[in-house]
C-alpha cells in the first residue's frame, strides 16, 4: 500500500470515531441509549515492521539545542551595530550634501 492510501485509511477511522463519539453523546442526552445500532468498527491500521526506532528518529534534547544556538553575536548586538553604521553614513552624505550646496551656491556667487 502507498503512503498517502494508508493516511487516508488512518483518517477516516479517526473520523469514524469522532462519528461513533458523537452518536454515543447524543443518544446518552436524549436517552435513546438502546436505539442505536452498532456500527461496523474498522480496524485500526497496523504500524508498519520495518519502522525505524525512536532513538533513531527523534535526536536528544541537547543534539536540538545546539543545532540551534546561536555561535555568533547576539542579534541586538548586530542590530545596534547596523543602526550605528547607517547613522554614521547618513551623517556623512549630509555634510557632503551641505558641502555640495555650499561650494555651489556661495563660493560661486
Amino acid at each position: 500500500m502507498s503512503d498517502r492510501l494508508k493516511d487516508l485509511q488512518r483518517q477516516r477511522a479517526l473520523a469514524q470515531e469522532q462519528l461513533d463519539w458523537l452518536d454515543r453523546e447524543i443518544a446518552r442526552e436524549t436517552g435513546a441509549a438502546a436505539t442505536l445500532p452498532p456500527r461496523s468498527a474498522t480496524p485500526p491500521m497496523p504500524e508498519p515492521a520495518n519502522r525505524p526506532s525512536a532513538s533513531a528518529v527523534a535526536p536528544s534534547a541537547e543534539q536540538i539545542l545546539a543545532q540551534y544556538q546561536s555561535r555568533g553575536r547576539p542579534m541586538a548586538e548586530e542590530a545596534k551595530r547596523g543602526c550605528i553604521l547607517y547613522f554614521i553614513v547618513g551623517m556623512i552624505l549630509l555634510v557632503l550634501a551641505v558641502g555640495a550646496v555650499f561650494l555651489l551656491k556661495y563660493k560661486r556667487g
